[in-house]
């Protein structure tokens, strides 16, 4: 094949690979099973097609596939008992001429491999050379599909994905699991030969048994496999008698002797290889998006509830700051500046508040300012919690948000909101300020007082642009009316609502980078800005495969 095949699946594994972590648990599996193909069967034979077969001899516990090996090479190179299950380490024999091929990384890359017993780890194989072998095939005594230990089954599903031919070895008494039917419909389901091995089958039951069991792969979509029987008999040293085997002797023997046989062989596996790789990474990518999709619309929930728990700030703040003795203060002193009769009303009451002040603690305008301020800060503080609260409710759908505090510190969240409170009236105070140095009035208003005047847009930015129903009407309706008064008095009529509405939208801001401040956390733990762009990358890189490979 051409360099530009090996350049799209060496990119489609790589992509896949830094990958994994982005797909769902469910269809990880997908994932790692179209990598170990792409590694194991479709890169090798793409880089060389002529490289030795490998035949993986699999099966049921207790078949006698170890026997089967051990038999067909005339010595025990695979150990064989009667402890389940039997085959914890894989064993690989091959030619000499062979060694350096299996060897290698490019054959079962993830299993370290040694030439010696190397123990039970089972992310490991042993290589055994056998000079009798032929030089084009390698066999595999594969643990058991069916095995008790989770690590045996995958160690052999994984050894199996990796095959060009599959030598499956049964038994009269088990040759119908369901386990191992399973196994040999995806092996024929993504073209891989199939040989069966049918052991231990009684005395003059060989062809009943057989023509079920061809019967049964018919069924089953394998076609007209090749099936060899072996009689229940006695061993000897561990092995079966050397003619009771010879058939699936020869059968192997023509595989490595025959280079267009061979070809055959690697062109089913390979395409299999490609086609399944492909479906899988399909799968698995689907599932990354959808997985990325529920990331998305959490963060944009948060982010919704955030701009939603801003507006209420200032929208449900007239209920909530200018209520009871606050608004009857703010009534009072805004009261006392009645700007719709006299400027000169305004100088004398200065003075009579200046020499208050002097006398007394803080002025009224200043104390009713700092009411409103803290109100506020209440207000937010509620806010900070029932934002954190709902975040953690909708993270939870798609992140383990164990890690959080189910709840805010009560201290820190009145401190920020304190802060924020504070950094509002200083705003508001500003637009004023501007406003006045363009209208030419910041001599008259400071004679009047710029906390009075403040106090005055704050309470026309819950107000005019909010409004009040029943009972409220009657006292905080009255510190509204005084403070759009007051602000007429120094600014005139058009100019009172824009003023308050930059003074609200200063608010809103404020309130919403305060509120995406507390759910940080919570936010940053939904952020998968680094996934998308991985999910993209092997959607291109599937593409590409898919173009040059399929």
């Amino acid at each position: 094949m051409s360099l530009t095949a090996v350049e799209a699946a060496r990119s489609l594994a790589h992509a896949l690979e830094e990958t994994l972590h982005a797909i769902p648990d469910g269809s990880r599996g997908d994932a790692e099973r179209a990598l170990r193909r792409l590694q194991d069967v479709v890169l090798p034979r793409l880089e060389d097609a002529d490289a030795p077969v490998l035949v993986v001899v699999g099966g049921s516990t207790g078949s006698g596939k170890s026997t089967l090996v051990n038999s067909l090479l005339g010595r025990n190179v695979s150990r064989a008992g009667a402890v389940r299950p039997t085959t914890r380490r894989p064993v690989l024999v091959c030619a000499p001429k062979a060694r350096d091929w299996f060897m290698s990384d490019r054959v079962l890359p993830r299993l370290a491999k040694s030439e010696g017993s190397g123990g039970d780890s089972l992310d490991a194989i042993t290589i055994a050379v056998e000079e009798t072998l032929w030089p084009a095939v390698g066999i595999v005594d594969a643990p058991d599909i069916d095995s008790v230990e989770d690590e045996n089954r995958r160690l052999a599903a994984e050894l199996l994905d990796g095959a060009d031919l599959w030598v499956f070895v049964t038994t009269a008494a088990r040759y119908a699991d369901a386990v191992a039917w399973k196994h040999l419909e995806e092996a024929a389901s993504r073209g891989l030969r199939v040989a069966i091995v049918l052991n231990r089958v009684p005395a003059g039951a060989a062809q009943e048994i057989r023509e079920d069991l061809a019967s049964l792969a018919r069924r089953r979509g394998l076609g007209e496999v090749a099936i060899h029987t072996v009689e229940e008999q006695p061993l000897s040293d561990g092995r079966l008698p050397a003619e009771a085997i010879a058939p699936i002797g020869s059968y192997l023997e023509e595989i490595g002797r025959d280079t267009e046989e061979r070809a055959a062989i690697v062109r089913r596996s390979l395409s299999g290889a490609v086609a399944s790789s492909l479906e899988e990474t399909t799968r698995a990518l689907e599932a990354a998006r959808q997985r990325n999709r529920e990331f998305e619309a959490a963060a944009g929930d948060i982010e919704q509830l955030v701009s939603s728990y801003a507006r209420e700030v200032s929208s449900s703040s007239s209920d909530d700051v200018l209520r009871g003795e606050v608004s009857a203060r703010i009534a009072e002193v805004l009261g006392s500046w009645d700007m719709s009769k006299t400027v000169s009303r305004v100088f004398s009451g200065l003075s009579s508040r200046v020499m208050g002040a002097l006398r007394g603690q803080a002025a009224p305008d200043v104390q009713v300012q700092r009411d409103l301020t803290g109100g506020l800060a209440q207000r937010l503080a509620d806010q900070y919690h029932r934002a954190w609260g709902e975040s953690l409710r909708r993270a939870r759908i798609v992140v383990d948000t164990s890690s959080f505090d189910e709840l805010l510190d009560v201290d820190a969240a009145e401190q920020r909101a304190r802060t924020v409170a504070q950094e509002w009236t200083r705003e508001v105070t500003q637009i004023i300020r501007g406003q006045a140095e363009s209208s030419r009035v910041s001599g008259r208003m400071l004679a009047g007082g710029i906390n009075v005047v403040t106090v005055s847009l704050m309470v026309a930015a819950f107000t005019m642009t909010g409004g009040l129903t029943g009972v409220e009407v009657g006292i905080a309706g009255a510190s509204a009316a005084l403070s759009q008064t007051i602000l007429e008095a120094y600014f005139g009529e058009r100019t009172v609502r824009s003023l308050a509405e930059q003074a609200r939208a200063a608010l809103e801001r404020l309130a919403a980078e305060s509120l995406s401040d507390v759910v940080a956390p919570v936010s940053a733990s939904l952020d998968r800005a680094s996934d998308k762009v991985l999910i993209d990358k092997l959607a291109a890189a599937e593409e590409r495969a898919r173009e040059v490979l399929a």
